[in-house]
């Protein structure tokens, strides 16, 4: 068994960084940073312009809601004037 003590390995060289090997990591990096940007870039845009197109179609169907609310309220009056304008007019003699 003291054999297997005298077989363990021992760091006796100093270690430098290795700029070759970190290469292809920070490549790697950048690249999937990258991609996570153009996703989230798409998804993002995606979801507001569904959000901006669902307010249009909202704020739509209100505006018409309200302007035939106001016809609806008013046509009785302009449909009464018009007759009372057309059959009682300067020009009519009854």
């Amino acid at each position: 068994m003291n054999h297997a003590m005298d077989t363990i390995p021992v760091l006796t060289d100093i270690v430098e960084d290795d700029l070759h090997a970190a290469g292809p990591m920070i490549d790697r990096t950048t690249l999937f940073l990258g991609e996570l940007e153009a996703h989230l870039t798409a998804a993002i845009h995606e979801r507001a312009d569904e959000l901006v197109h669902n307010a249009c179609r909202e704020m739509e169907a209100l505006l018409l809601e309200q302007v035939s609310d106001r016809l609806r309220e008013q046509l009785p009056t302009l449909v009464a004037g018009i007759i009372e304008e057309h059959f009682r007019g300067p020009d009519r003699v009854n």
